[in-house]
């Protein structure tokens, strides 16, 4: 009984690690037992928590209350969410922190895209924008392109199967200040990290202009926004969910199960003189049919014999 349960362990093991990962999660809401506010590592270089809200661009409040709270059915495909909102039209630093109690992932080396799911339903933004903090306490956002270059984003609306591109306006955020209006928008949103670039006045490292920010350090995700003066009502809750970091934004998405091979299979044509005949089957038939079958017993009989035996011993020297 111990070998069989040791076999299929290492089976399991083996399955895990050859399954595709469309990228790798920052979070999805579903772990938090609760949802603590703490310090602003970026501005104040306090201990954080799971998250703070605040000034944009200090430690400070922005003389508003905001909320910001984790709630069920909200999120994709039903899932918990980040339901966020606020009494004024202040605009606000949202921050989400990876600590070691949470245990959010920090390292996302190869990752080329934030890629995150918000619900815009009935409201809008005059700016938004996202972006990372490093362990430093060194922030990164499209916020500091300013027009430099062409900063473009994608969305993928709910229920469809096309990725239409944006651009961030000329002071590096969406919004319908910035002609990317996002009013009503649900589904998927996906920034590439090369556009998120040290901001002046939180770059503790001394890095350079347009430094972007290191995908392997991402200690938290910031966004600033504040309402539409146009669409939207004081108070309006929007949602955010399921925040990860992916190398291509077109990449499978949770949940989706990988695309099939539909292409239709053409027969095998089998020249007639080497059909078998019913009463006397060829003997080379015969033993192309058995040749796999034996050859699978074999691979088999060698996988459960290499497990048996020396997957133990492996696994004894591994402790």
């Amino acid at each position: 009984m111990k070998r069989i349960t040791l076999i299929l362990t290492l089976i399991c093991f083996a399955a895990m690690f050859a399954l595709p990962a469309s990228g790798a999660l920052f979070t999805d809401f579903e772990g938090f037992d609760s949802f603590e506010q703490a310090g602003n590592p970026v501005y104040n270089f306090d201990e954080p928590g799971d998250y703070w809200v605040g000034a944009w661009e200090s430690g400070s409040d922005n003389g508003c209350v905001i909320t910001a709270e984790i709630v069920d059915g909200k999120g994709y495909g039903g899932s918990k969410a980040l339901a966020l909102s606020e009494d004024g039209n202040s605009n606000v630093g949202t921050y989400i922190f990876a600590t070691d109690k949470n245990k959010i992932r920090t390292n996302h080396a190869g990752a080329n895209y934030l890629r995150v799911w918000c619900d815009f339903t009935g409201m809008g933004f005059r700016k938004a924008n996202f972006g990372v903090a490093d362990s430093n306490g060194c922030l990164f956002t499209t916020d500091e392109v300013d027009g430099a270059w062409e900063c473009e984003f994608y969305y993928l609306a709910e229920g469809s199967d096309e990725w239409v591109t944006m651009t961030h306006g000329d002071d590096g955020c969406f919004g319908d200040a910035q002609d990317s209006d996002v009013y009503g928008f649900k589904g998927w949103f996906a920034f590439p990290l090369k556009d998120f670039t040290i901001r002046s006045n939180a770059n503790w490292e001394a890095l350079d202009p347009d430094t972007p920010c290191d995908p392997s350090d991402i200690a938290g995700v910031y966004l600033f926004w504040d309402y539409s003066d146009i669409t939207t009502d004081i108070g309006s809750v929007f949602y955010i969910d399921h925040i990860e970091f992916v190398e291509d934004y077109k990449s499978p998405l949770p949940g989706a199960e990988p695309a099939e091979d539909t292409a239709a299979e053409e027969p095998e044509v089998v020249p007639e003189q080497e059909l078998a005949t019913p009463d006397a089957p060829a003997a080379d038939t015969a033993a192309a049919a058995a040749a796999p079958q034996t050859a699978d017993a074999i691979a088999w009989a060698a996988t459960v014999a290499l497990l048996s035996g020396g997957g133990a011993a492996l696994l004894k020297k591994r402790r």
